[in-house]
């Protein structure tokens, strides 16, 4: 007969029989088990800020855990010298991560530099420096020969895109403007930008392609851009995805050709709208509400570009971020909503600036409709940070294992300390804790 130990080893070796199967019922999970996250099939490498400033990798058991830099230093109270590492970024092979190191000095940064570095932790490289210009945003090139990447400088008041070779070169400013959002082409021989916002309310807003090829070559669209950041190319290179006002004034979602000629109208709609494309081409997932240069917050519509009128509507909820899963079968999205903590005995009602927000992830099967609530948990900042611009991330970052099976949370647990967590794309089995951190992305490869 089983011992308890050994009668609780195995119902949870005969739950995971009945997950591995597909028969557990929806909306039971099973408790992970120390063994899981050492018998589980690995998936590529997180990438992660830890809390003490400094750059790891880890799989997603909490193996193979690596610091990629080890020379952070973060005063108490802000004050006095500085050094931190931020925006993990992977290459599309998964082969190279990027990231930016910052020296500051009573909050004012002197240096800022953008890194590269193998895998496996070798091979570390110094693309950039600057004492004027700090990276905000990286973005590989397809190839993963490549870097581009947003800077500020104190001296400028716009935004420039650069881009510099991974392993280190020259860097060249290609454009400037604020807000600036693009999107490679899959080529890699040239992008298609979003600058200068709403040409509703800022006539000099524009939507162009820049040719790479040698010297940049700007061709201006005649499109005049609406509520919308990032724009899209399909992963076959053969067509694009912007939002625009039509001659009769209207804001519509639109198709249009590699060289920017429109094709149809996929939706109209009030408000603004964040979109993308599914890494297999075959639909597209858009969020359309209230919002604009802070981001967009309304329902998730899933439709196929060639037949827009059979579109899936999430109208009973209101999404603030959606990423889709490596395989196009799902779509991990995020509700908001502000939770009120519980007074203590004798303690006032809490206040507006009391109030928590959390984010509930749920995952979208797009071929059934079927939506699942997976978890809900509180947002770090640097997590809560990127999603208002899920648009333009969604094109450098992802929160999926490769394999479609797993996410990576970045959240503060009740005693406000950030962690990582692993949560199961089925639903079946409990979040995991990972490992103590601020902000982390996964692997492409």
């Amino acid at each position: 007969m089983y011992g308890s130990k050994g009668w609780r080893f195995g119902a949870w070796l005969l739950a995971l029989t009945l997950l591995a199967a597909g028969c557990l019922p929806r909306g039971v999970r099973i408790p992970q088990s120390p063994l899981l996250r050492t018998l589980e099939r690995k998936s590529g490498l997180i990438a992660y800020v830890g809390t003490d400033g400094n750059i790891y990798t880890v799989n997603q058991g909490g193996g193979d855990q690596r610091a990629v830099t080890d020379d952070a230093h973060l005063p108490e109270g802000g004050g006095g010298e500085a050094r931190y590492y931020q925006f993990p970024t992977w290459s599309p092979d998964g082969e190279r991560l990027a990231f930016v190191g910052v020296s500051s000095s009573d909050g004012s940064v002197e240096t800022a530099s953008l890194y590269t570095v193998a895998r496996d932790g070798t091979e570390l490289v110094e693309a950039f420096a600057s004492d004027k210009e700090v990276p905000v945003y990286l973005y590989w090139s397809p190839e993963g020969k490549h870097l581009s990447f947003l800077s500020a400088a104190e001296a400028r008041a716009a935004l420039a895109l650069q881009i510099v070779p991974a392993r280190r070169g020259e860097a060249r400013i290609l454009d400037a403007g604020e807000p600036y959002y693009w999107a490679w082409a899959p080529d890699g021989q040239s992008m298609l930008v979003h600058v200068g916002g709403a040409a509703r309310f800022q006539p000099k807003a524009r939507l162009a392609f820049l040719s790479l090829n040698g010297e940049v070559v700007e061709e201006g669209l005649s499109l005049r851009p609406t509520l919308f950041h990032a724009p899209a190319w399909s992963p076959d290179g053969q067509r694009t995805l912007m939002a625009v006002e039509t001659d009769d004034g209207n804001r519509a979602l639109l198709v249009a050709d590699r060289r920017g000629v429109m094709d149809k109208v996929l939706t109209t709609f009030d408000g603004s709208i964040a979109f993308g494309w599914s890494p297999d081409g075959e639909r597209v997932a858009y969020i359309t509400g209230d919002g604009g240069s802070q981001g967009t917050l309304g329902p998730l519509t899933v439709l196929d570009p060639d037949k827009p009128f059979e579109a899936r509507v999430t109208e009973d909820t209101q999404a603030i971020a959606f990423f889709w899963s490596p395989d196009s079968r799902k779509i991990a999205y995020f509700v908001p909503s502000l939770f009120s903590p519980t007074p203590e005995p004798g303690q006032t009602e809490p206040s507006e600036e009391d109030q928590v927000l959390l984010l509930s992830l749920h995952t979208l099967d797009v071929k059934r409709g079927e939506s699942q609530l997976l978890t809900t948990f509180r947002p770090t900042d640097e997590f809560f940070g990127i999603l208002p611009y899920f648009d333009q991330y969604q094109h450098s970052a992802t929160i999926w294992s490769p394999d479609s099976r797993n996410l990576v949370l970045s959240t503060y647990s009740r005693q406000g300390d950030p962690a990582l967590w692993i949560v199961t794309a089925s639903g079946k089995l409990e979040p995991r804790h990972l490992t103590e951190g601020l902000m982390a992305a996964w692997s492409w490869e």
